[in-house]
This record gives C-alpha cells, sequence and structure tokens, in this order.
C-alpha cells in the first residue's frame, strides 16, 4: 500500500482509502483499498474500491485523489492512468462507500494544452473542495521544473475550467526546496489559517512534506512561510486531511518502506501512519497523536518521576509495540533521551543534543534485514535565538515504525528492521552529565489492526 486517497468521516464511521496492489508487496498500476473505523485505533478491511480494470479502463492505474460528498452521493475524483496519460476521472459510490462505478466519459479534466509541455508530464492528485459557489481542485504538477497546483472550478463535479496556477510567480522564495514536483496537494483552513500541504517530489524520490502558510484570496493562494511537516527522510509521505464531526482536522501519511521488496521476504511492503490532529496555534501548525489511541493500553506500564540520570536507568517495560511520553529538561549532560534495545546486539537511539537543539533518530545499530537503509535522522527544536531547556516527547513504535513528535511542533518518522523487532527493554540515557527527568511513562500496547 501507499498513498492515503479518500479520508471521510461518513455515516460516524471513519474511512480512509489508499492506493494498493493487492497481488504482491512492490509497485503494480494501484486500485484504491478501503478500511473503516469506528474508534480511529481497530480497522476493517473492505472489498478494494476501484481498479485499473474496471470500465473505462485506466491501464496505468487508479492513482490518488480525495472523496467528496455531493449532495448526499459519495464521489471520488482521482488520478486515471491511460497509455501513460494522467488525468482526473470521477467514480460515484453506493451509501455505504462500498460498491463503486466510473463515469463512463471519464477523464474529466486533463492537463491545459499550453502548459503540457512544462509538467515534467505530472497531472496528479486531485484535492478538491466546496466554496459558495462552486467546486474548486486542486492538482499537483510541475511548471518548469518547480512544483505547483493547478486550479480549476466546477458547477457539478464532472466539467471542469482550469483557472491558473494556484500560487504566484513571486512566492517562488517562500517555496523554494519544495521539489519539483507537488504531490497531493492539500488547501485547507485550520484555526484561521490557510494551508496548503505538499509533498516533495525530487528527481524521482518521494522524499518529505512541507506546509506553506499564506493567505487566500482571488482564488490564488499568497504563501508567506514554510514549515515541514515531517523529518524523517523519505517515509512520512503523501499526507492527506480530512475534518471529523468534532471540528478535528485529522491527517494520514504513507510511510514509505526503507527496505528492498526482498528486505520484504514477499510478504507486505508499505503502512499507514497514526492518524494525528492537526491544529494552528501561536502561528504554526501543531501535531498530536490522536487521543482514541490510548486505548490500546492494555500490557505493562512503567512510569518514573523526577529523576536523574547518569549514563543509563532501565524501565520495566518492552515488546513490539510500546508507546512512550517523555519530558526532558536540559541538565549538565550534551546528549540525553531513550535507548530502545532490540538485543544484546541491536538498539535504536532517540537522543536530545542540547546544545546543538536537535532531535535525533539512529537507527544505524539495528542489524535488520537485507537492503534495510539506516541513517540518522534529525528534527530542529526550540525557538530561534533562545536556548533549549525542556522538550516533551510522544513516541510509538510497533514492530518496524517509529513515530515520534516532540513538543507538539517537530513530527519525526522512520522505520528500524532489527533481527528481532521486539523491545527488550527501554533505557534513560545520559552522556556527558546528568539528565533531569521530569516525567517518563511508558507502555506495552496492544497490536493496532
Amino acid at each position: 500500500m501507499n498513498d492515503p486517497n479518500g479520508v471521510v468521516q461518513w455515516r460516524g464511521r471513519y474511512h480512509v482509502f489508499y492506493q494498493h496492489n493487492p497481488l504482491a508487496p512492490h509497485w503494480a498500476p494501484p486500485h484504491w483499498g478501503h478500511a473503516v473505523s469506528d474508534d480511529l485505533v481497530h480497522w476493517e478491511h473492505l472489498p478494494v474500491a476501484i481498479t485499473p480494470d474496471m470500465p473505462p479502463a485506466d491501464d496505468g492505474g487508479c492513482w490518488s485523489g480525495c472523496l467528496v460528498i455531493d449532495a448526499g452521493t459519495p464521489t471520488i475524483l482521482y488520478t486515471g492512468v491511460r497509455d501513460g496519460v494522467q488525468a482526473t476521472s470521477v467514480a460515484i459510490g453506493s451509501d455505504d462507500l462500498v460498491r463503486w462505478r466510473k463515469l463512463g466519459d471519464n477523464p474529466v479534466a486533463r492537463v491545459p494544452d499550453s502548459l503540457s509541455e512544462h509538467t515534467l508530464e505530472a497531472y496528479r492528485d486531485p484535492f478538491v473542495w466546496r466554496e459558495s459557489d462552486a467546486w474548486y481542485a486542486l492538482v499537483g504538477t510541475s511548471l518548469g521544473g518547480v512544483g505547483q497546483a493547478l486550479l480549476y472550478r466546477s458547477g457539478d463535479l464532472r466539467t471542469w475550467t482550469y483557472l491558473h496556477p494556484f500560487v504566484p510567480e513571486h512566492a517562488e522564495p517562500v517555496c523554494d526546496d519544495t521539489g519539483q514536483i507537488w504531490e497531493c496537494p492539500n488547501f485547507v483552513t485550520v484555526g484561521g489559517a490557510h494551508l496548503l500541504l505538499v509533498s516533495r517530489w525530487q528527481r524521482t524520490e518521494l522524499t518529505y512534506p512541507n506546509v506553506l502558510i499564506g493567505r487566500y484570496r482571488d482564488r490564488r493562494f499568497h504563501p508567506e512561510r514554510r514549515q515541514r511537516l515531517d523529518w524523517g527522510y523519505r517515509c512520512f509521505y503523501a499526507p492527506l486531511t480530512m475534518e471529523d464531526d468534532r471540528g478535528r482536522r485529522l491527517m494520514w501519511g504513507w510511510l514509505q518502506e526503507q527496505r528492498s521488496v526482498e528486505g520484504a521476504n514477499g510478504t507486505w511492503a508499505g503502512v499507514m501512519s497514526l492518524p494525528r490532529v492537526v491544529t494552528f496555534e501561536d502561528d504554526e501548525v501543531r501535531q498530536r497523536f490522536v487521543p482514541e489511541l490510548t486505548a490500546l493500553r492494555t500490557g505493562e506500564h512503567a512510569r518514573l518521576d523526577a529523576v536523574d540520570v547518569r549514563d543509563r536507568v532501565e524501565l520495566d517495560v518492552g515488546g513490539s509495540a510500546l508507546e512512550l511520553s517523555l519530558t526532558l529538561e536540559r541538565d549538565t549532560a550534551a546528549v540525553s533521551g531513550l535507548r530502545l534495545q532490540h538485543s544484546e546486539a541491536e538498539h535504536t537511539d532517540v537522543l536530545i543534543a542540547w546544545r546543538t537543539k536537535r532531535l535525533i533518530v539512529d537507527t544505524r545499530h539495528a542489524k535488520g534485514p537485507h537492503g534495510a537503509d539506516y541513517a540518522v535522522d534529525s528534527a530542529p527544536l526550540g525557538l530561534p535565538g533562545e536556548p533549549l531547556e525542556r522538550v516533551e516527547m510522544h513516541l510509538y513504535l510497533d514492530s518496524s515504525v517509529l513515530e515520534l513528535i516532540a513538543d507538539d511542533r517537530h513530527a519525526l518518522t522512520t522505520r528500524v528492521y532489527p533481527e528481532g523487532p521486539a523491545v527488550d527493554r527501554v533505557a534513560l540515557t545520559a552522556v556527558g552529565g546528568a539528565a533531569r527527568v521530569v516525567r517518563c511513562e511508558a507502555w506495552s500496547l496492544e497490536r493496532s489492526r
């Protein structure tokens, strides 16, 4: 599996659709898989929603898109690829979102002729929203080798008129290094702020997502600054968001494999992230794991309060699925944090470098299967111009997946493939002095599915 596609709350249930190869753990012309949940924690797989061979056929696959409700009618807009050409197509769903039929006159929108020579043959991932006068859609592309999104308008989701590039050229300094192609654009309003989420495609690499923060006027988006949504490299990608009936903006991302197909042992590849709540507070985008995940805390629990750590202090908790919440304050240690010990020979380190104000995840000492990609990922911490004095971390480890959010600001997601995926023990660590642990809690978890 890969990109989340339509994400929606419908009849009180959460639905996540996603790109999917139902036959093997490697790429093939994608189908739309489908899962449903009542609580954002436990998921049921439903039948595949749309396939490349459903008429009219999309021989190159049914790629990413979105799902909207049009006067009570569930409607998917997706990228259909036919004879190598990407275009926007439509499928109409039953009330239970299980049965789907494609429009016979698909596709409904194509790259404008005037731009066709400038798009790097990229025209994909429609994102649709409703304003008072019409439906609007963004399609991710490239113009002159620089990422861009094209804006369209429609009265009925079937006939679309191209308007213009969504982001004006003068915004390029803010958009510098956001990719040659913008994939999976999301345009949303959160906490009164206009946000444009785009995923960075660079020289065939699917790298990481950015969020552009700015002003929306005259049907154009004027970005003023940007944040990186996740600091794991080539892991958390193609995020898609929705608003639920509690007014929360929820976000899922595809977590890419960092191992070869051979390393996957012919079983599965690709996984969806845990759902996150996205907010806009103190003039910046914040992320938190959904609180519903506390339902997974069914196993061992360990807690430490007000502890000074020199070298290491072990917690009596372990397993293949863990949640950890940790608050550290600066003391004399240059570096402090956590060591997740997979075996005597294998470990993963989650560290705070206090002087350089970096969050570090080091997977180099977990051996893993053939073809795994091990590295040191890092993210900035704190505020510019101010010393780093305190960090709060919230972390989930589920076999090969490590998702971490620090201070509700800095997310870092990565994959780790030790030979024995369970954690034998967790240790608090300090290097070069003492670490002040204000609070640390750890839980072993029910395996989510």
